[in-house]
């Protein structure tokens, strides 16, 4: 029982601490910001994927309001069953994920033996061959976030449209991402942390870029 306790006394002492505390971690969001209230609770039942949700947005990443707006943004959803669930952050009501109103995106995949990895899944980036019309300056990075997680951060790239920066991370068996349409990496990784942070017994704010590819 001693050991026991001088572990956890630990455990709470250092930043991350260990790879059990995070799969000890109850996920799902702690507090549901009234934005997302009636998205969550159907995503949640229609996907049995506990829905993580940020309790803050980069006052940057948001578009200007239009008039009479009531909400900073408006979540829609854009898919939700037993293997994930994706829910767009627009800009103004009814958008439901159009380019000229949507900025970003949130969600989950639940893995399976034959799920890609990250890196598998964008190794096309790395393609020389690969010459989208405009991409970002910043590159492919594992980003360390909060509570002691790793995460990879996903440039955007332009073809007819810009798609979003992404930051990619896992926990208990689901895969999380949140995505900003030309995002930068500060903010994108910003919002993970919130939702990471929203969550019972969740770790310290952390990100930090550890390395390249």
């Amino acid at each position: 029982m001693k050991t026991q306790l001088l572990g956890l006394l630990l455990c709470a002492l250092l930043v991350g601490c260990s790879a059990r505390a995070q799969s000890d971690r109850t996920l799902g969001a702690e507090v549901v910001p009234p934005v997302f209230g009636a998205v969550a609770a159907e995503v949640e039942a229609a996907s049995s994927i506990p829905v993580l949700l940020p309790t803050s947005i980069p006052e940057v990443v948001l578009r200007k309001p239009a008039p009479g707006q009531d909400e900073p943004f408006y979540p829609s959803i854009a898919r939700a069953d037993r293997g994930g669930y994706d829910i767009n952050l627009d800009a103004i009501d009814q958008c439901y994920g159009a380019g000229y109103c949507n900025f970003g995106v949130l969600g989950a995949i639940r893995l399976t033996a034959d799920t890609p990895t990250v890196d598998e899944e964008y190794s096309f980036y790395l393609d020389p061959t690969y010459q989208p019309m405009m991409r970002s300056e910043e590159p492919i990075a594992t980003v360390t976030l909060s509570g002691g997680l790793t995460g990879t951060f996903i440039p955007w790239v332009c073809g007819a449209n810009c798609n979003a920066a992404k930051v990619f991370w896992e926990e208990q068996g689901i895969r999380y991402f949140v995505g900003i349409r030309s995002g930068r990496m500060r903010d994108v990784v910003a919002i993970a942390n919130a939702m990471i942070e929203n969550q019972p017994a969740s770790g310290v704010p952390a990100a930090v870029i550890e390395d390249t590819k």
